[in-house]
């Protein structure tokens, strides 16, 4: 099977001393360190590396109905103290087509490990809401 470079990367993957001519002999051994770090992110980048997969930007998906849902709070999905809770996207019910029409927006704070959703404004009372949101 074939390795598929999705990535746009170019092919050449190493620095070679003897594209420096002019290049003093320690130059040699720079490269040669060069390359195992050039070689490693190369290979990461060239296999879709994303931030979900480095456990820096997490999804997670709730339902929420304004005027009943109370106290809603989550396990953080990623390592460390969240510093952005951010709306994805938002739609009515199960119809993955509808939308609210107006602006929405998430006030969250973070305690004991646990993301607690303080309010979501734009939402009407009593519709039920498919949220998914990005921890990171």
């Amino acid at each position: 099977m074939a390795i598929v470079n999705n990535s746009n990367l170019p092919t050449v993957q190493r620095f070679k001393y003897e594209d420096y001519k002019d290049a003093p002999n320690w130059f040699s051994q720079f490269l040669m360190t060069l390359n195992l770090f050039v070689n490693s992110v190369y290979n990461i980048i060239n296999h879709g590396i994303t931030y979900a997969n480095l456990g820096v930007i997490q999804p997670f998906s709730f339902s929420f109905t304004p005027g009943t849902t109370l106290n809603f709070s989550f396990s953080n999905p990623i390592t460390g103290v969240p510093q952005n809770v951010v709306i994805g996207n938002v739609y009515i019910g199960n119809d993955l087509t509808k939308h609210p029409t107006s602006v929405t927006q998430l006030y969250w704070h973070f305690s004991q490990g646990q993301i607690f959703v303080d309010s979501i404004l734009g939402l009407t009372n009593g519709v039920t809401y498919q949220i998914t949101v990005q921890v990171s």
